[in-house]
């Protein structure tokens, strides 16, 4: 008799345990990437509940917000061959999460070291068509309007929608 209230009892458990490795919870401000076998099977982009496969398939996170990249400053060569100092930064945001997953390893470092080399790239082919009076009088937005036109869809590839680029400080060397 009580053998069988223990068997029950381990029963019980192991059917909350396993209803509990099924559930998953998507919230507002991320996609949920499903991976069956390691292989992306389906995105949730809805927040709310979803269930799983226990033990088969697994879940991953990742955000839907808006992403901050912070450029490293750097040294910029304007078309006159005067050095200038480019601190910038970029609005991002994961626009297709199985792209990004499936190009990207879902990491979100990878996709800021994308991100940088594009925006770097761009930047510097940008300043190196102007002079560097060109440059301080393009600070209102045509700068940020060059660069963002010369990297235009490049990013699309990878599941990745840049926002916004702006320059946080273009000044002289010290």
């Amino acid at each position: 008799m009580k053998g069988k209230k223990v068997g029950i009892l381990i029963g019980v458990a192991a059917a909350v345990v396993a209803v509990g490795a099924s559930v998953t919870v998507t919230q507002q401000n991320e996609y949920k990437l499903i991976r069956q076998f390691g292989k992306v099977d389906r995105v949730i982009s809805s927040s709310g509940i979803s269930f799983k496969i226990p033990f088969i398939e697994s879940t991953q996170s990742l955000p839907k917000e808006t992403l901050l990249y912070d450029l490293a400053a750097s040294d910029v060569i304007t078309k006159d061959k005067k050095t200038m100092i480019s601190d910038s930064y970029v609005l991002w945001k994961i626009s297709d999460p199985l792209k990004f997953a499936q190009t990207l390893n879902s990491s979100v470092e990878s996709g800021e070291s994308r991100i940088n080399t594009a925006v770097y790239n761009a930047t510097k082919n940008a300043i190196s068509s102007m002079s560097q009076d060109q440059v301080i009088t393009s600070r209102d937005g045509e700068l940020s309007d060059m660069v963002m036109e010369a990297i235009g869809t490049n990013m699309d590839q990878y599941g990745i929608e840049l926002l916004k680029f702006e320059t946080k400080q273009l000044d002289f060397p010290m």
